[in-house]
C-alpha cells in the first residue's frame, strides 16, 4: 500500500475551525468556485480565492484575506448550492437551520427565499428528479422529505419512516429520469420515483452517505463504519471499519472514502481493496469533488476540523496519480506476493494435519487409540432453525450426524444481534454435545442470511475441522403457523381484492414464512384459504384469509406488518395497482392524539413568538431611553436598565420555551408521519400516492377526521 507517493497538488489553510458534514463547494459568480463551510454555530465562512464574493452581509476575516465570514442568527446544520434559478447559472447558497431553510444569492446579496421547516432539517441538496427537469432544493427532515423551487413553493413532498441522513439523486431503474435515494437511520436505502417508493433496501445500520458512481452503481456508508457498493440494487461489496465513513466520492477509477479519523482511503471499484491511503493532521470535516484549480477536472478536496484544505487528483487505474507513480515500486505487488505467500503458509500446515492424519489412522487401523486429529470422512454438518414460542425466538440447531461434537461455533447475520453482526457460541468442555442451539431474533420483517462456521472434532481433539453452512431466514420467520381452530381476530384489519389462484399464495406463503412442512392445499378445486400464525415477537396474532371471491383481509394489530404483508404480495404476485380499506383503531387513536398534540404546539409557538417580538421591542426602546436618562437621573437610568435585564432573563426563558417545545413538536411530526406511511404501504401504485397527496392537504389544513377517513379508505383516486 503506498502512502508516501500520494501528494496533494494543492493545500492550504483557513485559519478557522469547520463544523463536519457542513461543507459545500458552490460558484456564486458562475465561473469561480468558493469553499463554504459552517465554522461554528451560526457562522459561515467562504473562501474565495480567485475573487468572485462581492460586497454584502460576508465581511472581510481578519484571520485570512481569502476568506470571508457571514453570520447568522440561528444554529447551522446543513449547507448546499445549486443554480436555483432558471436563468443563471450562478450558484445559490442554501442554508438550513433546526426549524427553516434559507435560499441566498451571495453574489447579489439578496434572499430568494426562507421557509419554515416544521419536519427540521437534516440534509439538503439541489438537483432534479422525476418529471421536475429544473433544478430543485431537497430538503431530508426527520421523517420527510420535500422539494422547494427557487421562489420556496413547495413541490414535492413525502414521508419517511425514520430520520433522513443521506440522499442523491440517481437513475435507478434506468428510464432515463433520476430518482431520488433516501438513506435513512432506520437501516433502509429507498428509492422514490413518482412519489412512491419502488425499492426498499435493508442495510445494518444508519445509512449515513450515499453517492453515485457511474450508470448502474451507487456507493454508500453506514454509521457502523461499513463502506460499499450496489450494482443495480445488488450488493457488490462491503468492507467495515472501526471507524466512521463521514464522505465518500467516486474518483477517477477508484472509491474514495474519508474517515472521521482524518484517514482517506481509495478503494478498487470492483472489490474495495484498498489502493492508496493518507492520514490528515486532524480530524476529518468534509470531502468534495470540485475543480477549485480551474484545471478542467476534479480534485478530490479533504477538509479537516482544523481548516486544513487538501487537494488530490483523480486516480487513475492505469497512470495512478500522477507520473511520477510509474517509477516507484509497485507496492499491489509486494501485497499480492505476501498474500500468496501467507496463502502458501496456510495451506502447508493444512497439508501436515492431513498427512498426520492418514499417517495415524493408517498405522492404528486394528487400535483402539484415535489420533487427535482424526475426523470421520462422513461427517457433515446438519442445520435446522425452529421455533421457540416459550423464549419468544428463533433456535438455530447445529448437529453433526456421528458421535463427533461441536465445539464452537460463530454465526454471522445481518441486523440480528445487539451487539454486532456475529454471535459465539463455545460450551464449557462438560457441555459439549453433538448438538449446538444458538437463538436468533430479528428484530424486524427482512430476509436474513444466516452464515454459519463450525469447529467439528472428538471431545479429547486438540485439533478441529471447520465447516461452513449457509441458510436464509425468510421476511417473515419470527411467524409460527397455528391450527386452524376459531380464534377472536379482533377489530384491526386491512381489506383488499386480488385475482390470483390459491396455489400461488401457497407458493407465496412458503418462500416468506418459516414453516415445519410446506403449505399445500387439499385439492385442486380448494378455493379458500385461512391462514393462523403467532408473532414470537410479542405473542399477538396474525390472520389470513383469502376468500373463493378474490377478497383477502388480513387481521392484525400490527399496521405496519399489513403494510409489509401487502408490500411483498404485491411485488410476488407483479401488482402494479391495489386499493384497500383498513380499520387499525390503535393507530387511528394515535393518530388523532398526535394531530391534537402538533396543533396545540402551534397555538403555543405563536403565542410565544408573539410574545418574544414585543419583548424585543421593548428592550429596543429602552435601551435608548436609559442611555438618556443617565445624562440627567441616575436613578431613572437604573430602573431602566433593570427593566431591561428582566425582559432579557424573560426572553431566555421564552426561548428555552420555544427549544423545548420545538423538540415535542418535532417528535410529535415524526411519529404522525410514520403512521400516514404506514397507511400508504397499504395501498399500491396510484392509490397509495393519492393517500401522500390527500394527506399533505389534511395536514395543512389541520383536518383531524379527513386523515382518519384518508387511512380507512385510501385518498382521491
Amino acid at each position: 500500500m503506498q502512502i508516501s507517493t500520494v501528494q496533494p497538488v494543492f493545500k492550504l489553510e483557513l485559519n478557522h475551525k469547520v463544523t463536519p458534514n457542513v461543507v459545500t463547494i458552490a460558484k456564486y459568480d458562475g465561473t469561480h468556485p468558493c469553499l463554504t463551510a459552517a465554522a461554528g454555530y451560526d457562522k459561515i465562512i467562504i473562501h474565495h480565492p480567485h475573487g468572485g464574493v462581492g460586497t454584502g452581509r460576508a465581511q472581510r476575516s481578519q484571520a485570512h484575506g481569502e476568506v470571508s465570514e457571514l453570520n447568522l442568527s440561528q444554529a447551522i446544520i446543513a449547507l448546499a448550492c445549486g443554480p436555483l434559478k432558471t436563468d443563471s447559472n450562478r450558484d445559490m447558497l442554501l442554508i438550513g437551520s433546526p426549524t427553516q431553510i434559507l435560499a441566498y444569492d451571495v453574489h447579489d446579496n439578496t434572499d430568494l427565499f426562507f421557509k419554515e421547516a416544521p419536519d427540521g432539517v437534516n440534509v439538503i441538496i439541489t438537483g432534479s428528479f422525476g418529471k421536475h427537469t429544473e433544478t430543485l432544493a431537497i430538503i431530508g427532515g426527520n421523517s420527510s422529505v420535500q422539494a422547494i423551487d427557487w421562489e420556496g413553493n413547495e413541490v414535492f413532498w413525502n414521508v419517511v419512516s425514520g430520520k433522513v441522513c443521506a440522499i442523491i439523486t440517481f437513475d435507478f431503474d434506468k428510464d432515463g429520469e433520476n430518482e431520488l435515494l433516501i438513506g435513512s437511520d432506520d437501516s433502509f436505502i429507498r428509492v422514490l420515483k413518482n412519489n412512491q417508493f419502488i425499492a426498499e433496501i435493508s442495510e445494518t445500520g444508519p445509512i449515513l452517505s450515499l453517492s453515485p458512481v457511474n450508470e448502474v452503481r451507487f456507493a454508500y456508508g453506514l454509521a457502523n463504519g461499513t463502506i460499499g457498493i450496489y450494482e443495480e440494487g445488488i450488493r457488490l461489496w462491503r468492507v467495515k471499519s472501526k471507524q466512521n465513513a463521514l464522505a465518500i466520492q467516486w474518483s477517477g477509477d477508484t472509491l474514495a472514502c474519508c474517515w472521521s479519523n482524518g484517514r482517506v482511503d481509495w478503494r478498487e471499484g470492483t472489490t474495495g481493496r484498498v489502493l492508496r491511503r493518507i492520514q490528515m493532521r486532524a480530524n476529518a470535516a468534509a470531502m468534495l469533488l470540485a475543480d477549485y484549480r480551474s484545471v478542467g477536472a476534479p480534485d478530490l478536496v479533504c477538509v479537516s476540523d482544523k481548516g486544513e484544505v487538501l487537494g488530490y487528483p483523480p486516480y487513475q487505474e492505469t497512470a495512478g496519480f500522477n507520473s511520477v507513480a510509474k517509477n516507484l515500486p509497485s507496492e499491489e505487488d509486494r501485497q499480492a506476493i505476501t498474500e500468496l505467500f501467507n496463502k502458501k503458509q496456510a495451506l502447508m500446515v493444512e497439508l501436515q494435519h492431513y498427512e498426520a492424519n492418514a499417517a495415524s489412522g493408517n498405522a492404528s487401523l486394528d487400535s483402539l487409540d484415535r489420533p487427535a486429529t482424526a475426523m470421520p470422512t462422513n461427517t457433515r454438518l446438519q442445520m435446522a432453525i425452529v421455533h421457540s414460542e416459550d423464549e419468544g425466538c428463533l433456535q438455530l440447531a447445529i448437529s453433526t450426524n456421528n458421535e463427533t461434537i461441536v465445539r464452537a461455533a460463530l454465526v454471522l447475520a445481518e441486523g440480528i444481534f445487539e451487539n454486532g453482526e456475529t454471535f459465539a457460541r463455545h460450551p464449557r468442555p462438560s457441555q459439549l454435545r453433538s448438538l449446538l442451539h444458538v437463538p436468533l431474533r430479528p428484530p424486524r420483517d427482512v430476509p436474513v442470511d444466516v452464515h454459519i462456521k463450525a469447529l467439528i472434532g472428538y471431545p479429547d481433539s486438540e485439533q478441529f475441522h471447520i465447516f461452513e453452512l449457509t441458510k436464509q431466514l425468510p421476511r417473515f420467520s419470527m411467524y409460527r403457523l397455528l391450527s386452524k381452530e376459531a380464534r377472536n381476530k379482533g377489530n384491526s384489519y386491512v381489506l383488499f381484492r386480488i385475482t390470483e389462484r390459491v396455489q400461488r399464495i401457497c407458493i407465496w406463503v412458503n418462500q416468506n414464512f418459516l414453516l415445519e412442512e410446506e403449505l399445500d392445499i387439499e385439492s385442486e378445486e380448494t378455493k379458500e384459504l385461512h391462514i393462523s400464525l403467532l408473532c414470537l415477537r410479542d405473542q399477538s396474532y396474525l390472520y389470513m384469509d383469502f376468500g373463493a371471491d378474490g377478497q383477502v383481509r388480513f387481521s392484525t394489530h400490527d399496521i405496519r406488518l399489513a403494510g409489509d404483508l401487502i408490500q411483498s404480495l404485491a411485488v410476488y404476485l407483479n401488482l402494479s395497482e391495489l386499493q384497500s380499506t383498513a380499520q387499525f383503531p390503535e393507530a387511528e387513536k394515535k393518530l388523532r392524539e398526535e394531530m391534537e398534540h402538533v396543533s396545540q404546539i402551534g397555538e403555543a409557538r405563536s403565542r410565544l413568538a408573539a410574545e418574544t417580538a414585543e419583548r424585543a421591542q421593548l428592550i429596543t426602546a429602552l435601551l435608548p431611553a436609559a442611555q438618556d436618562a443617565a445624562a440627567y437621573d441616575l436613578r431613572e437610568m437604573l430602573n431602566r436598565y433593570k427593566e431591561v435585564v428582566m425582559l432579557n432573563e424573560e426572553l431566555l426563558t421564552g426561548c428555552y420555551i420555544r427549544r423545548s417545545t420545538q423538540e415535542q413538536a418535532v417528535a410529535s411530526l415524526k411519529s404522525l408521519h410514520t403512521i400516514l406511511q404506514q397507511a400508504v404501504r397499504l395501498r399500491v401504485g396510484k392509490y397509495g400516492k393519492a393517500v401522500v397527496a390527500a394527506s399533505r392537504k389534511a395536514v395543512q389544513s389541520n383536518n383531524i377526521e379527513a386523515l382518519i377517513k384518508i387511512m380507512q379508505v385510501g385518498g382521491d383516486s
